[in-house]
């Protein structure tokens, strides 16, 4: 068949099409379905829709894309929470101006949830070759690197008059137990317990100290000259 072009498509019941629809090419302007759209078997060979596009459900299966439909889809959209409100927006940019996915929603403040399935696991740059930048504090149970791993890299060893603002230290448990690096002997605040690393030490007693008090009480640990 040739190929049909519907500059305008509105549909204020259901559309079924139970058989088998062979179409060359198809090519919408507008399409907006208000009713229920079921589609038997549509064989296309190109579909193009130029113009926006609105679905509007409840349904678990609001969209549903895959071999086997809403069967073992690759694509599934729920939209069966009442009263939904939230959702995700992806905006695409130019060459090299990357992708951005972010949560949207009626409210000022939303969460967006990331799950692999039972024991499955989420990879991040699995294939490329970039880096993996977090933008804000990492939070959650526990925590584990496999391999080589690099912390603050780019950034200078700080003088413990700045260590605080600079936020070098590893934070360990609630007591905020701390390991870090400064380019003299500490005199900062820190939990009871918390070392720091001197890399300006020059003797066995000036490269290694402990928070004896959770103020500013340090003490020299011995280390082998």
């Amino acid at each position: 068949m040739g190929t049909t072009n519907l500059d305008s498509l509105v549909l204020g019941g259901d559309l079924t099409v139970a058989g088998t629809t062979n179409i060359a090419g198809i090519s919408l302007t507008d399409l907006a379905t208000t009713g229920n759209t079921t589609l038997g078997n549509v064989v296309a060979d190109t579909t193009a829709i130029n113009g926006a596009t609105t679905i509007t459900s409840t349904s678990a299966s609001a969209l549903t894309v895959g071999r086997q439909g809403a069967t073992a889809p690759v694509l599934k959209i729920d939209a069966a929470t009442a009263s939904v409100a939230t959702g995700i927006s992806i905006v695409g940019a130019a060459a090299a101006g990357g992708v951005a996915v972010a949560a949207i929603s009626s409210g000022t403040d939303e969460s967006l949830t990331l799950n692999a399935k039972g024991t499955g696991t989420i990879t991040l740059n699995g294939t490329a070759t970039g880096n993996i930048v977090l933008g804000r504090a990492m939070t959650g149970v526990s925590s584990s690197l496999t391999g080589g791993s690099t912390l603050k890299s780019a950034t200078a060893v700080p003088a413990t008059a700045g260590a605080v603002a600079a936020g070098v230290p590893i934070s360990l448990y609630s007591t905020g137990v701390t390991i870090e690096v400064t380019s003299d002997v500490p005199t900062h605040v820190r939990a009871q317990g918390s070392l720091c690393i001197n890399t300006a030490g020059s003797s066995s007693s000036t490269r290694l100290f402990v928070n004896t008090n959770g103020s500013t009480g340090w003490a020299a640990i011995t280390t082998a000259s």
